[in-house]
């Protein structure tokens, strides 16, 4: 089975990963938002996300993570697949709880990590976003009005702001996820 799904949030990943287990689906495979999943007997596994690199610092085609997933396996836990700088972990519920980071710490290192994510595509995005609405003035001071081509650069500017800003509210949301693990 296929399901088409796009988080930004790894808890919130997490959660559905897991109800997914508890219906009796283990993931095999993801890809772009296009997770594989095959029967399982019900509740059988436990996942987690990981993020490891750094967008724009770390490149995705690196792979040194073998010493990091071993790591990990020695917990009795299976890695599932990787996705640029994110890994997927599974284990047996039967085996007990299952969690990577056990203290606070670690957690606020795992959430700069995914902020630098979201800041640095909120960075690209922005611009994207200056540069479209240079275009799109330059149409302007050419044409004096706004014909398809123009209304297509304008929809690409807004879009390009909207995903901007969506980057930087996520970056906003894993700083006061930091915040409150510091109190």
């Amino acid at each position: 089975m296929k399901r088409f799904r796009l988080y930004f949030d790894k808890e919130k990943e997490e959660v559905w990963l897991n109800k997914m287990s508890q219906r009796g689906w283990a993931m095999t495979g993801f890809i772009a938002g296009l997770y594989t999943f095959m029967p399982c007997e019900p509740g059988k596994y436990i996942y987690r996300v990981d993020m490891r690199g750094e967008a724009g610092r770390t490149p995705i085609w690196r792979n040194d993570y073998q010493e990091y997933i071993e790591f990990v396996e020695e917990t009795g836990a299976e890695y599932v697949c990787r996705w640029a700088w994110w890994l997927i972990f599974r284990r047996e519920a039967t085996k007990g709880e299952f969690t990577l980071y056990t203290d606070a710490e670690s957690h606020i290192a795992l959430y700069k990590r995914i902020r630098w994510m979201f800041l640095f595509f909120g960075m690209m995005e922005l611009s994207l976003a200056l540069s479209n609405v240079r275009s799109l003035l330059d149409f302007w001071d050419k044409f004096g009005y706004f014909d398809s081509m123009g209304f297509v650069l304008f929809a690409a500017v807004l879009f390009a702001w909207f995903i901007a800003v969506g980057f930087f509210l996520m970056s906003l949301k894993f700083t006061l996820k930091m915040r409150k693990l510091r109190r």
